[in-house]
């Protein structure tokens, strides 16, 4: 198990959204977003998002907390097949 890997499997996500971003991590769009932007900055824009998701919601986008965690789902699939 990667370290990516492992932070992930901690996260507390609601289902619906690591449903949405299962789904969304086999498209091509998320592998792009996961070879454009560097693992530390998906988690630091991830840990945001549910921060906003949390609070008081503003500023939170649904849309983009899949793509950001298909993102992380991609890479993390990404690094465990090179190992």
């Amino acid at each position: 198990m990667t370290e990516l890997t492992a932070t992930l499997a901690a996260m507390y996500r609601p289902r619906l959204l690591i449903t949405a971003a299962r789904m969304a991590a086999l498209t091509h769009d998320a592998q792009r977003r996961a070879a454009r932007r560097p693992i530390a900055a998906l988690l630091a824009e991830e840990d945001k998002l549910n921060t906003a998701r949390l609070g008081d919601g503003l500023g939170y986008s649904p849309s983009r907390h899949v793509a950001v965690m298909s993102a992380l789902l991609c890479a993390a699939r990404n690094q465990a097949g090179t190992r």
